[in-house]
Protein backbone atom coordinates (compact mmCIF):
# COMPACT_ATOMS: atom_id res chain seq x y z
CA UNK A 1 0.00 0.00 0.00
CA UNK A 2 2.78 2.36 0.83
CA UNK A 3 4.07 1.75 -2.87
CA UNK A 4 1.45 1.76 -4.68
CA UNK A 5 -1.89 2.25 -2.86
CA UNK A 6 -4.43 2.68 -5.76
CA UNK A 7 -3.01 -0.59 -7.83
CA UNK A 8 -2.57 -2.59 -4.30
CA UNK A 9 -6.00 -2.21 -3.66
CA UNK A 10 -7.22 -2.50 -7.48
CA UNK A 11 -5.38 -5.86 -7.16
CA UNK A 12 -6.77 -6.70 -3.38
CA UNK A 13 -10.58 -6.43 -4.96
CA UNK A 14 -9.65 -8.59 -8.15
CA UNK A 15 -8.21 -11.24 -5.54
CA UNK A 16 -11.17 -10.99 -3.29
CA UNK A 17 -13.60 -11.03 -6.27
CA UNK A 18 -12.25 -13.80 -8.92
CA UNK A 19 -10.38 -15.97 -5.78
CA UNK A 20 -11.32 -15.22 -2.36
CA UNK A 21 -14.77 -14.82 -2.50
CA UNK A 22 -15.72 -17.96 -4.71
CA UNK A 23 -13.79 -20.18 -2.84
CA UNK A 24 -15.66 -19.11 -0.01
CA UNK A 25 -18.66 -19.82 -1.38
CA UNK A 26 -17.67 -23.44 -2.69
CA UNK A 27 -16.67 -24.33 0.80
CA UNK A 28 -20.00 -23.27 2.30
CA UNK A 29 -18.63 -20.47 3.89
CA UNK A 30 -20.02 -16.40 4.16
CA UNK A 31 -17.92 -13.70 4.06
CA UNK A 32 -19.41 -11.81 7.03
CA UNK A 33 -17.10 -7.75 6.72
CA UNK A 34 -14.50 -6.65 5.52
CA UNK A 35 -12.17 -4.86 7.60
CA UNK A 36 -10.18 -2.76 4.42
CA UNK A 37 -7.50 -5.04 4.09
CA UNK A 38 -8.72 -8.47 5.32
CA UNK A 39 -12.24 -10.33 6.11
CA UNK A 40 -13.88 -12.08 8.21
CA UNK A 41 -15.34 -15.27 7.42
CA UNK A 42 -17.69 -17.77 8.72
CA UNK A 43 -18.37 -21.45 7.90
CA UNK A 44 -20.43 -23.95 9.76
CA UNK A 45 -17.91 -26.78 9.27
CA UNK A 46 -14.45 -26.90 10.82
CA UNK A 47 -13.29 -28.92 7.60
CA UNK A 48 -14.87 -26.69 5.27
CA UNK A 49 -12.94 -23.45 6.52
CA UNK A 50 -9.54 -25.22 6.94
CA UNK A 51 -10.02 -26.33 3.54
CA UNK A 52 -10.79 -23.11 2.08
CA UNK A 53 -7.53 -21.91 3.79
CA UNK A 54 -5.65 -24.59 2.79
CA UNK A 55 -6.24 -24.22 -1.55
CA UNK A 56 -6.47 -20.71 -1.38
CA UNK A 57 -2.92 -20.68 0.36
CA UNK A 58 -1.56 -23.32 -2.63
CA UNK A 59 -3.11 -21.21 -5.44
CA UNK A 60 -1.49 -17.90 -4.14
CA UNK A 61 1.59 -19.84 -3.79
CA UNK A 62 1.72 -21.02 -7.54
CA UNK A 63 1.22 -17.21 -8.85
CA UNK A 64 4.46 -15.93 -10.14
CA UNK A 65 5.67 -13.49 -7.97
CA UNK A 66 5.21 -10.58 -10.98
CA UNK A 67 1.56 -12.01 -11.19
CA UNK A 68 -1.65 -10.12 -10.86
CA UNK A 69 -2.71 -12.09 -8.13
CA UNK A 70 0.41 -11.89 -6.59
CA UNK A 71 -0.41 -11.01 -2.87
CA UNK A 72 0.52 -12.75 0.27
CA UNK A 73 -3.08 -13.32 2.79
CA UNK A 74 -2.24 -14.45 6.69
CA UNK A 75 -4.92 -16.47 7.06
CA UNK A 76 -6.25 -17.74 10.73
CA UNK A 77 -8.87 -19.91 12.13
CA UNK A 78 -10.25 -20.79 15.53
CA UNK A 79 -13.83 -22.63 16.19
CA UNK A 80 -16.64 -21.76 18.75
CA UNK A 81 -19.43 -20.05 19.61
CA UNK A 82 -20.39 -16.69 18.29
CA UNK A 83 -22.67 -13.67 18.81
CA UNK A 84 -24.60 -12.91 15.74
CA UNK A 85 -26.00 -9.68 14.53
CA UNK A 86 -26.96 -8.08 10.96
CA UNK A 87 -23.49 -7.45 9.20
CA UNK A 88 -21.10 -9.02 12.22
CA UNK A 89 -20.23 -11.90 14.67
CA UNK A 90 -18.61 -11.18 18.39
CA UNK A 91 -17.04 -13.92 20.66
CA UNK A 92 -14.31 -14.78 22.55
CA UNK A 93 -14.11 -17.54 19.53
CA UNK A 94 -13.50 -14.55 16.88
CA UNK A 95 -11.23 -12.56 18.78
CA UNK A 96 -8.83 -15.95 19.34
CA UNK A 97 -9.04 -16.25 15.91
CA UNK A 98 -8.28 -12.63 14.99
CA UNK A 99 -5.28 -12.70 17.61
CA UNK A 100 -3.97 -15.54 16.11
CA UNK A 101 -3.21 -14.04 12.75
CA UNK A 102 -0.19 -12.27 14.14
CA UNK A 103 1.39 -15.29 13.91
CA UNK A 104 0.41 -16.47 10.40
CA UNK A 105 3.54 -14.56 8.56
CA UNK A 106 2.83 -13.95 4.95
CA UNK A 107 1.45 -16.75 2.97
CA UNK A 108 0.97 -18.72 6.40
CA UNK A 109 -2.10 -19.96 8.11
CA UNK A 110 -2.53 -20.46 11.73
CA UNK A 111 -5.14 -22.70 13.69
CA UNK A 112 -6.26 -23.21 17.38
CA UNK A 113 -5.72 -26.38 18.17
CA UNK A 114 -9.26 -26.57 19.56
CA UNK A 115 -10.03 -26.43 15.23
CA UNK A 116 -7.18 -28.65 14.60
CA UNK A 117 -8.30 -31.46 16.89
CA UNK A 118 -11.86 -31.71 14.94
CA UNK A 119 -9.95 -31.61 11.27
CA UNK A 120 -6.62 -33.46 11.95
CA UNK A 121 -8.38 -36.94 11.05
CA UNK A 122 -10.16 -35.61 7.86
CA UNK A 123 -8.07 -33.39 6.06
CA UNK A 124 -4.18 -34.56 5.02
CA UNK A 125 -1.55 -30.81 5.81
CA UNK A 126 1.63 -29.85 6.99
CA UNK A 127 1.03 -29.03 10.58
CA UNK A 128 3.96 -27.07 13.25
CA UNK A 129 2.85 -27.35 17.09
CA UNK A 130 3.40 -23.63 18.39
CA UNK A 131 2.88 -24.51 21.10
CA UNK A 132 0.69 -22.66 23.97
CA UNK A 133 0.58 -18.73 22.86
CA UNK A 134 -0.02 -15.73 24.38
CA UNK A 135 -2.49 -13.77 22.83
CA UNK A 136 -3.14 -9.88 23.36
CA UNK A 137 -6.02 -9.24 25.30
CA UNK A 138 -7.25 -13.17 26.13
CA UNK A 139 -6.70 -14.24 29.46
CA UNK A 140 -5.82 -17.64 28.81
CA UNK A 141 -2.95 -19.30 26.91
CA UNK A 142 -3.98 -20.45 23.48
CA UNK A 143 -2.55 -23.85 21.81
CA UNK A 144 -2.31 -23.13 18.53
CA UNK A 145 -0.56 -25.06 15.45
CA UNK A 146 1.10 -23.47 11.71
CA UNK A 147 -0.11 -25.63 8.64
CA UNK A 148 0.77 -25.57 5.35
CA UNK A 149 -0.94 -27.76 2.05
CA UNK A 150 0.76 -30.81 1.87
CA UNK A 151 2.23 -29.59 -1.76
CA UNK A 152 4.07 -26.62 -0.05
CA UNK A 153 7.06 -26.96 1.80
CA UNK A 154 6.11 -27.76 5.86
CA UNK A 155 6.16 -24.63 7.69
CA UNK A 156 8.82 -23.82 10.48
CA UNK A 157 8.09 -21.78 13.31
CA UNK A 158 10.19 -19.84 16.07
CA UNK A 159 8.16 -19.70 19.00
CA UNK A 160 10.04 -18.16 21.28
CA UNK A 161 8.89 -14.58 20.42
CA UNK A 162 5.39 -15.34 20.92
CA UNK A 163 5.86 -16.43 24.45
CA UNK A 164 8.10 -13.30 25.93
CA UNK A 165 8.58 -9.69 24.81
CA UNK A 166 10.82 -9.89 22.04
CA UNK A 167 13.51 -7.21 21.15
CA UNK A 168 15.79 -5.87 17.70
CA UNK A 169 18.72 -3.46 18.42
CA UNK A 170 19.06 -1.80 15.35
CA UNK A 171 22.60 0.02 13.98
CA UNK A 172 22.96 3.14 15.56
CA UNK A 173 22.97 6.30 13.19
CA UNK A 174 26.11 7.50 12.96
CA UNK A 175 25.89 11.34 13.09
CA UNK A 176 29.48 13.35 12.21
CA UNK A 177 31.32 10.11 12.32
CA UNK A 178 33.76 8.83 9.09
CA UNK A 179 32.99 5.52 7.55
CA UNK A 180 36.04 3.51 9.04
CA UNK A 181 34.26 4.43 12.42
CA UNK A 182 31.19 2.28 11.18
CA UNK A 183 31.97 -0.94 13.02
CA UNK A 184 31.97 1.17 16.16
CA UNK A 185 28.64 1.86 16.25
CA UNK A 186 27.91 -1.94 15.10
CA UNK A 187 30.39 -2.93 18.08
CA UNK A 188 28.24 -1.12 20.59
CA UNK A 189 24.87 -2.12 19.43
CA UNK A 190 26.31 -5.91 19.56
CA UNK A 191 27.97 -5.73 23.30
CA UNK A 192 24.03 -4.33 23.92
CA UNK A 193 22.40 -7.29 22.39
CA UNK A 194 25.12 -9.42 24.46
CA UNK A 195 23.61 -7.93 27.35
CA UNK A 196 20.23 -8.29 26.91
CA UNK A 197 20.09 -11.81 25.60
CA UNK A 198 21.25 -13.26 28.43
CA UNK A 199 17.94 -11.90 30.05
CA UNK A 200 15.45 -15.13 29.94
CA UNK A 201 11.92 -13.12 29.84
CA UNK A 202 13.44 -11.87 26.67
CA UNK A 203 13.79 -12.85 22.66
CA UNK A 204 16.66 -10.98 21.79
CA UNK A 205 17.41 -11.11 17.73
CA UNK A 206 20.92 -11.14 17.39
CA UNK A 207 22.80 -7.98 16.29
CA UNK A 208 23.90 -9.36 12.99
CA UNK A 209 20.01 -9.78 12.01
CA UNK A 210 19.84 -6.11 12.56
CA UNK A 211 22.87 -4.64 10.19
CA UNK A 212 20.65 -4.45 6.88
CA UNK A 213 18.22 -2.20 8.45
CA UNK A 214 20.29 1.24 9.13
CA UNK A 215 18.49 3.08 6.49
CA UNK A 216 16.35 5.67 8.90
CA UNK A 217 13.83 5.88 6.68
CA UNK A 218 12.77 2.04 6.62
CA UNK A 219 9.13 1.95 8.67
CA UNK A 220 9.92 0.96 12.17
CA UNK A 221 6.59 -1.72 11.52
CA UNK A 222 8.46 -3.40 8.31
CA UNK A 223 11.58 -4.52 10.48
CA UNK A 224 9.47 -5.48 13.39
CA UNK A 225 7.47 -7.60 10.93
CA UNK A 226 10.72 -9.29 8.67
CA UNK A 227 12.52 -10.14 12.59
CA UNK A 228 9.55 -10.99 13.98
CA UNK A 229 9.46 -8.96 17.43
CA UNK A 230 7.52 -6.06 18.87
CA UNK A 231 9.67 -3.32 20.32
CA UNK A 232 12.55 -1.87 18.82
CA UNK A 233 15.56 -0.09 19.95
CA UNK A 234 16.93 2.97 17.47
CA UNK A 235 19.48 5.80 18.32
CA UNK A 236 22.33 7.61 16.78
CA UNK A 237 25.95 7.74 17.74
CA UNK A 238 27.60 11.09 17.12
CA UNK A 239 31.61 11.41 17.68
CA UNK A 240 33.49 14.59 18.41
CA UNK A 241 37.28 13.75 18.53
CA UNK A 242 37.57 11.34 21.66
CA UNK A 243 33.97 12.07 23.25
CA UNK A 244 30.80 10.05 22.10
CA UNK A 245 27.45 10.94 22.19
CA UNK A 246 24.08 8.18 22.02
CA UNK A 247 20.54 9.11 22.14
CA UNK A 248 18.92 5.62 22.29
CA UNK A 249 14.90 5.38 22.37
CA UNK A 250 12.76 2.38 22.88
CA UNK A 251 9.50 1.96 20.39
CA UNK A 252 6.68 -0.37 20.92
CA UNK A 253 5.72 -0.50 17.32
CA UNK A 254 2.58 -2.32 18.00
CA UNK A 255 0.99 0.87 19.93
CA UNK A 256 3.56 2.91 17.68
CA UNK A 257 4.54 5.14 20.93
CA UNK A 258 7.82 5.32 22.37
CA UNK A 259 8.43 3.73 25.67
CA UNK A 260 12.04 5.51 26.88
CA UNK A 261 14.45 7.44 25.27
CA UNK A 262 17.46 8.76 27.04
CA UNK A 263 21.21 10.21 26.10
CA UNK A 264 24.44 9.24 27.22
CA UNK A 265 27.67 11.47 26.91
CA UNK A 266 31.04 9.84 27.44
CA UNK A 267 34.79 9.75 26.99
CA UNK A 268 35.08 6.70 24.30
CA UNK A 269 37.46 4.63 26.64
CA UNK A 270 34.26 4.64 28.81
CA UNK A 271 32.23 2.98 26.10
CA UNK A 272 31.60 -0.49 28.25
CA UNK A 273 29.71 1.90 31.48
CA UNK A 274 27.61 3.30 28.58
CA UNK A 275 26.85 0.11 27.22
CA UNK A 276 25.89 -1.57 30.81
CA UNK A 277 23.58 1.45 31.49
CA UNK A 278 21.78 1.33 28.40
CA UNK A 279 20.91 -2.40 28.20
CA UNK A 280 19.83 -1.76 32.37
CA UNK A 281 17.63 1.07 30.98
CA UNK A 282 15.96 -1.11 28.14
CA UNK A 283 15.48 -4.10 30.27
CA UNK A 284 13.60 -2.00 32.79
CA UNK A 285 11.54 -0.48 30.29
CA UNK A 286 10.44 -3.74 28.79
CA UNK A 287 10.16 -5.49 32.05
CA UNK A 288 9.87 -3.72 35.20
CA UNK A 289 9.62 -6.78 37.33
CA UNK A 290 13.16 -8.44 36.39
CA UNK A 291 15.26 -8.67 39.05
CA UNK A 292 18.44 -6.99 38.97
CA UNK A 293 20.05 -10.73 39.78
CA UNK A 294 19.26 -11.74 36.14
CA UNK A 295 20.35 -8.61 34.83
CA UNK A 296 23.62 -8.94 36.68
CA UNK A 297 24.01 -12.91 35.69
CA UNK A 298 23.42 -11.02 32.04
CA UNK A 299 26.27 -8.19 32.27
CA UNK A 300 29.68 -9.16 30.41
CA UNK A 301 33.09 -9.17 31.37
CA UNK A 302 34.65 -6.57 28.89
CA UNK A 303 38.27 -6.21 27.45
CA UNK A 304 40.69 -3.82 29.14
CA UNK A 305 41.91 -2.47 26.39
CA UNK A 306 40.16 -0.88 23.31
CA UNK A 307 42.37 -1.59 21.14
CA UNK A 308 41.59 -5.19 21.80
CA UNK A 309 38.12 -4.88 21.26
CA UNK A 310 38.26 -2.56 17.54
CA UNK A 311 40.74 -5.72 16.85
CA UNK A 312 38.48 -8.71 17.51
CA UNK A 313 36.00 -6.70 15.80
CA UNK A 314 37.49 -6.75 12.93
CA UNK A 315 38.88 -10.50 12.96
CA UNK A 316 35.64 -11.25 13.23
CA UNK A 317 34.14 -9.67 10.30
CA UNK A 318 37.46 -11.32 8.14
CA UNK A 319 36.95 -14.73 9.72
CA UNK A 320 33.68 -15.24 8.28
CA UNK A 321 34.62 -14.75 4.87
CA UNK A 322 36.41 -17.42 4.73
CA UNK A 323 38.70 -16.37 1.93
CA UNK A 324 42.23 -17.73 2.17
CA UNK A 325 43.97 -14.17 2.92
CA UNK A 326 40.61 -13.29 5.20
CA UNK A 327 41.85 -16.27 7.61
CA UNK A 328 45.20 -15.01 7.35
CA UNK A 329 43.93 -11.95 8.28
CA UNK A 330 41.77 -12.62 10.93
CA UNK A 331 44.73 -14.98 12.36
CA UNK A 332 46.64 -11.96 12.90
CA UNK A 333 43.99 -10.00 14.00
CA UNK A 334 43.06 -12.25 16.50
CA UNK A 335 47.01 -12.72 17.86
CA UNK A 336 47.48 -9.01 18.28
CA UNK A 337 44.17 -8.48 20.36
CA UNK A 338 45.45 -10.96 22.83
CA UNK A 339 48.81 -9.02 22.61
CA UNK A 340 47.01 -5.55 24.20
CA UNK A 341 44.69 -7.59 26.34
CA UNK A 342 46.04 -11.21 27.13
CA UNK A 343 42.94 -11.67 29.29
CA UNK A 344 40.49 -11.12 26.73
CA UNK A 345 38.40 -14.56 26.15
CA UNK A 346 36.54 -13.28 23.04
CA UNK A 347 39.65 -13.25 21.42
CA UNK A 348 40.55 -16.88 22.66
CA UNK A 349 37.35 -17.82 21.85
CA UNK A 350 37.35 -16.72 18.39
CA UNK A 351 41.21 -18.16 17.83
CA UNK A 352 40.09 -20.98 18.77
CA UNK A 353 37.01 -21.21 16.26
CA UNK A 354 39.95 -20.14 13.46
CA UNK A 355 41.17 -23.38 14.50
CA UNK A 356 37.71 -25.29 13.87
CA UNK A 357 37.26 -23.53 10.12
CA UNK A 358 41.16 -24.29 9.34
CA UNK A 359 40.51 -28.36 9.96
CA UNK A 360 37.06 -28.33 9.09
CA UNK A 361 37.89 -26.82 5.89
CA UNK A 362 40.56 -28.92 4.61
CA UNK A 363 43.83 -26.25 5.58
CA UNK A 364 45.30 -28.45 8.41
CA UNK A 365 48.59 -30.66 7.73
CA UNK A 366 48.65 -31.44 11.66
CA UNK A 367 45.25 -32.88 12.37
CA UNK A 368 46.08 -33.84 16.27
CA UNK A 369 47.93 -30.71 16.63
CA UNK A 370 45.53 -28.27 15.31
CA UNK A 371 43.08 -29.84 17.57
CA UNK A 372 44.88 -29.53 20.48
CA UNK A 373 45.59 -26.11 19.74
CA UNK A 374 41.68 -25.18 19.19
CA UNK A 375 40.84 -27.00 22.43
CA UNK A 376 43.72 -25.10 24.42
CA UNK A 377 42.60 -21.91 23.30
CA UNK A 378 38.85 -22.45 23.94
CA UNK A 379 39.82 -23.83 27.37
CA UNK A 380 41.23 -20.63 28.12
CA UNK A 381 38.95 -18.32 26.98
CA UNK A 382 36.75 -20.26 29.78
CA UNK A 383 39.41 -19.60 32.56
CA UNK A 384 38.78 -15.70 31.71
CA UNK A 385 35.18 -15.98 31.37
CA UNK A 386 33.69 -19.13 32.56
CA UNK A 387 29.97 -18.25 31.70
CA UNK A 388 30.69 -16.59 28.17
CA UNK A 389 28.07 -18.50 25.87
CA UNK A 390 30.19 -17.78 22.72
CA UNK A 391 33.10 -19.07 24.10
CA UNK A 392 30.91 -22.51 25.96
CA UNK A 393 29.51 -22.97 22.40
CA UNK A 394 33.25 -23.16 20.84
CA UNK A 395 34.43 -25.22 23.48
CA UNK A 396 31.15 -27.56 23.26
CA UNK A 397 32.17 -28.17 19.00
CA UNK A 398 35.65 -28.55 19.35
CA UNK A 399 35.15 -31.36 22.01
CA UNK A 400 32.30 -33.34 19.77
CA UNK A 401 34.16 -31.99 16.42
CA UNK A 402 37.62 -33.02 17.39
CA UNK A 403 37.69 -34.72 19.92
CA UNK A 404 34.30 -36.64 20.34
CA UNK A 405 34.16 -36.35 23.63
CA UNK A 406 30.05 -35.89 23.19
CA UNK A 407 28.89 -35.96 26.68
CA UNK A 408 31.70 -32.89 27.65
CA UNK A 409 30.64 -31.01 25.07
CA UNK A 410 26.58 -31.59 25.26
CA UNK A 411 27.62 -30.26 29.18
CA UNK A 412 29.27 -26.99 27.71
CA UNK A 413 26.34 -26.41 25.22
CA UNK A 414 23.80 -27.01 28.71
CA UNK A 415 26.03 -24.27 30.70
CA UNK A 416 25.79 -21.83 27.74
CA UNK A 417 21.94 -22.28 26.75
CA UNK A 418 20.83 -22.24 30.19
CA UNK A 419 23.22 -18.96 30.91
CA UNK A 420 22.25 -17.29 27.64
CA UNK A 421 18.87 -18.88 26.30
CA UNK A 422 19.07 -16.21 23.46
CA UNK A 423 22.66 -17.31 22.44
CA UNK A 424 21.91 -18.55 18.65
CA UNK A 425 25.75 -19.89 18.08
CA UNK A 426 25.11 -22.36 21.40
CA UNK A 427 21.90 -23.41 19.97
CA UNK A 428 23.08 -24.36 16.41
CA UNK A 429 26.79 -25.29 17.01
CA UNK A 430 24.98 -28.12 19.70
CA UNK A 431 22.69 -29.38 16.79
CA UNK A 432 25.84 -30.60 15.15
CA UNK A 433 26.76 -32.79 17.99
CA UNK A 434 23.44 -34.79 18.12
CA UNK A 435 23.90 -35.05 14.66
CA UNK A 436 26.90 -36.90 15.32
CA UNK A 437 25.00 -38.87 17.93
CA UNK A 438 22.55 -39.67 14.89
CA UNK A 439 19.49 -37.72 16.79
CA UNK A 440 18.56 -36.68 14.08
CA UNK A 441 14.85 -34.78 15.17
CA UNK A 442 16.68 -32.89 18.30
CA UNK A 443 19.38 -31.44 15.84
CA UNK A 444 16.52 -30.03 13.73
CA UNK A 445 14.77 -28.93 16.58
CA UNK A 446 17.87 -27.23 18.17
CA UNK A 447 19.51 -26.03 14.47
CA UNK A 448 16.30 -24.37 13.67
CA UNK A 449 16.27 -22.58 16.79
CA UNK A 450 19.14 -21.44 16.23
CA UNK A 451 18.62 -19.62 13.00
CA UNK A 452 15.12 -18.17 14.36
CA UNK A 453 17.79 -16.49 16.72
CA UNK A 454 18.93 -14.84 14.07
CA UNK A 455 16.65 -14.77 10.98
CA UNK A 456 18.80 -12.23 9.04
CA UNK A 457 22.09 -12.99 10.24
CA UNK A 458 24.22 -11.36 7.05
CA UNK A 459 26.76 -15.12 7.80
CA UNK A 460 23.39 -16.86 8.27
CA UNK A 461 24.92 -19.94 5.87
CA UNK A 462 26.99 -21.04 9.38
CA UNK A 463 23.30 -21.02 11.16
CA UNK A 464 21.64 -23.00 7.93
CA UNK A 465 24.95 -25.36 7.63
CA UNK A 466 23.80 -26.84 10.74
CA UNK A 467 20.03 -27.17 9.24
CA UNK A 468 21.75 -29.07 6.16
CA UNK A 469 23.43 -31.57 8.29
CA UNK A 470 20.46 -31.91 10.56
CA UNK A 471 18.28 -32.73 8.35
CA UNK A 472 20.66 -35.10 6.49
CA UNK A 473 20.82 -37.32 9.90
CA UNK A 474 17.34 -36.75 10.40
CA UNK A 475 16.89 -38.63 6.45
CA UNK A 476 14.76 -35.47 5.31
CA UNK A 477 17.11 -34.82 2.43
CA UNK A 478 14.96 -32.98 0.40
CA UNK A 479 15.39 -30.30 3.20
CA UNK A 480 18.78 -31.01 3.47
CA UNK A 481 19.28 -30.33 -0.49
CA UNK A 482 17.09 -27.28 -0.16
CA UNK A 483 19.35 -25.67 3.11
CA UNK A 484 22.72 -26.69 1.45
CA UNK A 485 22.07 -25.27 -2.05
CA UNK A 486 21.18 -22.22 -0.01
CA UNK A 487 24.65 -21.79 1.78
CA UNK A 488 26.26 -22.96 -1.45
CA UNK A 489 24.46 -19.86 -2.96
CA UNK A 490 26.21 -17.75 -0.06
CA UNK A 491 29.05 -19.49 0.47
CA UNK A 492 30.61 -21.15 -2.37
CA UNK A 493 33.53 -22.60 -0.69
CA UNK A 494 32.26 -23.56 2.38
CA UNK A 495 33.82 -26.92 2.37
CA UNK A 496 31.97 -28.32 5.28
CA UNK A 497 28.20 -27.29 3.01
CA UNK A 498 29.52 -29.26 0.33
CA UNK A 499 30.32 -32.06 1.60
CA UNK A 500 27.08 -32.05 3.30
CA UNK A 501 24.99 -31.46 0.39
CA UNK A 502 26.68 -34.08 -1.98
CA UNK A 503 26.11 -36.38 0.60
CA UNK A 504 22.29 -35.29 0.61
CA UNK A 505 22.03 -35.00 -2.68
CA UNK A 506 23.31 -39.02 -3.52
CA UNK A 507 20.65 -39.97 -0.77
CA UNK A 508 17.63 -37.99 -2.71
CA UNK A 509 19.05 -39.76 -5.60
CA UNK A 510 20.10 -36.71 -7.58
CA UNK A 511 23.39 -37.97 -8.49
CA UNK A 512 24.47 -35.83 -11.41
CA UNK A 513 24.08 -32.51 -9.21
CA UNK A 514 25.70 -34.69 -6.52
CA UNK A 515 28.59 -34.91 -8.84
CA UNK A 516 28.71 -31.00 -9.54
CA UNK A 517 28.99 -30.33 -6.61
CA UNK A 518 31.63 -32.80 -5.62
CA UNK A 519 33.73 -30.97 -8.46
CA UNK A 520 32.80 -27.41 -6.78
CA UNK A 521 34.20 -29.04 -3.45
CA UNK A 522 37.42 -30.08 -5.51
CA UNK A 523 38.38 -26.90 -7.24
CA UNK A 524 38.16 -25.72 -3.44
CA UNK A 525 40.14 -28.28 -1.87
CA UNK A 526 41.77 -30.46 -4.10
CA UNK A 527 43.59 -32.46 -1.72
CA UNK A 528 40.16 -33.77 -0.76
CA UNK A 529 39.91 -37.59 0.11
CA UNK A 530 37.06 -39.54 1.77
CA UNK A 531 38.90 -42.03 3.99
CA UNK A 532 41.24 -39.04 5.32
CA UNK A 533 38.25 -37.14 5.75
CA UNK A 534 36.14 -40.13 7.36
CA UNK A 535 38.94 -41.39 9.70
CA UNK A 536 38.20 -38.67 11.84
CA UNK A 537 34.98 -37.07 11.27
CA UNK A 538 33.23 -37.78 14.81
CA UNK A 539 29.65 -39.63 13.58
CA UNK A 540 29.55 -42.24 16.40
CA UNK A 541 28.36 -45.31 14.72
CA UNK A 542 30.68 -46.77 12.20
CA UNK A 543 27.81 -47.86 9.53
CA UNK A 544 26.72 -44.33 9.45
CA UNK A 545 30.16 -42.87 9.06
CA UNK A 546 30.84 -45.49 6.35
CA UNK A 547 27.39 -44.94 4.43
CA UNK A 548 28.41 -40.96 4.81
CA UNK A 549 31.78 -41.89 2.87
CA UNK A 550 30.28 -44.06 0.42
CA UNK A 551 27.91 -41.14 -0.59
CA UNK A 552 31.21 -38.78 -0.79
CA UNK A 553 32.72 -41.30 -3.08
CA UNK A 554 29.08 -42.00 -5.35
CA UNK A 555 29.33 -38.03 -5.42
CA UNK A 556 32.67 -38.12 -7.04
CA UNK A 557 35.16 -37.60 -4.22
CA UNK A 558 38.19 -39.62 -4.16
CA UNK A 559 38.72 -42.68 -2.26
Amino acid sequence: MGADEEGTHKRWMSLRADVVEPRVASFRGEVIKSTGDGLLLQFEQPADAIGFALVTQLYLAEIPPGGSDALQLRMSANVGDVIAERDDIYGDGVNIAARLQEFAGPGGIVISGSIHDRVKDDLRYHAADLGFLTLKNIERRIRAFKIAHQELRPPTISVAHALKPSVAVLPLQMLGLEAKDAYLAQGIVHDIVASLAGIRELFVVSSTSTLGFSDPTIDPAAICHRLGVRYLVTGTLTRHGELLRMRVQLIDVDTRSMLWTNQYESPIWQLFDVQEKIATSIAYALLPHIHISELRHAERKIPQSMNAYDLVLQGMYRLYRLGDDDMIAARTLFERALEHDPHYAAAYALMAKWYILHIGEGHSTDFKADSEEALRLASRALEFEQSDPMALAIFGHINSFLFAAYDRAIDAFDRAIGGTPNSAIAWSLSASTYCYLGDGPRAVARASYGMSLSPLDPYAYFYQSALTNAHYTNGTFDEAVYWGTKVMAAAPRFVANLRLLAASLVAADSVNQAREVGAALLRVDPSFSVEKFCSWYPIKQPDRRALFGKRLIEAGLPR
